[in-house]
């Protein structure tokens, strides 16, 4: 059940709630838990918001695991939900008056530093729809995930993923909450953000839709953002495609997102916990960053839209970002 609660807008921004929402931090459980009955309650808050008509005098709602605010930046509303219990779930952002069909994704908001902060700054930049961030590091877990797929992120070594890695364990409630909006949103396109190190590279952005595809230059969202930030940094070997077999010319680190299971399941995977795929939908872009695109963020007064580095993403993302009616700058679809 959801309550209604009259009060004032908060002071807080949402760069600030991201900033400073808790995590559960890394090795602190053994696994995490997922209960239907706690996904049934954000999804009946999230439907609230969505489907109620909105009340002014109604500025704060409470459900049994989730709160919800209505914060305005900008002259924009946005609802801001966060789990009442820390690692119960993630942090979502809605807009009330969204015009672009896409959503952001920010699995490891840890663990890739300032993600978190980055898909609040691109929901606002590009008028997107929702944001979703993962409530804990991909690392607190110490049991392992039985989907397929390595990582050294957490000790140091190759091992499975840890289960506390929304984007390749399940159930979570961030797929969940994904795959619910992916139903709201059937045409939305999913951006999801990470980051990378960078050794041993000059390469800033490495692209990918998820499948294990390869073709030559071939027309997809992959490829036409990588060319607008090629247009953008004048540099072909700074933004590569994963998509593309004429990258393969460039030395750059192949994260690729093809064991991603939120990609997998955009691209109707049958098994997107064991199986990937070869053919795209063009839902998912998973974008992977050096930290010199992202170090910047963390500053207060950063302005995502006037720097080189942000501002050529969002130009190329204004470029492949369907709007739902009329966008008021950018791309109409």
């Amino acid at each position: 059940m959801v309550g209604f609660l009259a009060s004032g807008c908060s002071n807080a921004s949402l760069r600030d709630k991201i900033k400073h929402a808790e995590y559960l931090p890394q090795h602190s459980v053994e696994t995490i838990s997922y209960k239907k009955s706690e996904f049934s309650d954000l999804k009946q808050l999230i439907n609230t918001i969505l489907k109620q008509p909105f009340n002014p005098n109604f500025l704060k709602l409470k459900s049994k695991h989730y709160s919800a605010e209505l914060i305005t930046e900008d002259q924009k509303g946005f609802w801001y939900l966060s789990p009442i219990r820390t690692g119960k779930g993630p942090y979502i952002i809605i807009a009330r008056n969204p015009e672009r069909n896409l959503v952001l994704e920010a699995p490891h908001p840890i663990k890739d530093r300032l993600t978190g902060i980055q898909s609040v700054l691109l929901l606002k930049a590009l008028r997107g729809r929702a944001a979703i961030i993962s409530g804990n590091n991909r690392c607190a877990a110490m049991s392992k995930s039985h989907c397929d797929g390595r990582t050294s992120v957490c000790r140091g070594i190759r091992e499975s993923y840890p289960m506390s890695d929304p984007s390749h364990y399940l159930p979570n409630m961030f797929h969940s909450s994904h795959v619910l909006f992916a139903k709201l949103w059937p045409k939305a396109l999913f951006i999801q953000l990470h980051g990378f190190s960078g050794r041993g590279t000059k390469t800033l952005f490495v692209l990918s839709d998820g499948s294990m595809g390869q073709k030559n230059n071939a027309a997809s969202v992959v490829n036409r953002v990588r060319d607008s930030l090629r247009r953008s940094l004048k540099s072909s070997k700074l933004a590569t495609s994963c998509q593309d077999l004429q990258d393969n010319r460039y030395k750059y680190r192949r994260v690729c997102g093809r064991t991603n299971i939120q990609g997998r399941h955009l691209n109707l995977s049958p098994d997107i916990c064991h199986k990937g795929t070869f053919k795209t939908t063009n839902r998912f872009l998973h974008i992977e960053q050096q930290w010199l695109v992202r170090e910047q963020i963390n500053n207060d007064v950063f302005d995502a839209e006037s720097d080189k580095l942000q501002g050529a993403l969002i130009k190329s993302l204004l470029e492949v970002s369907p709007c739902i009616r009329k966008c008021s700058q950018g791309y109409n679809k």
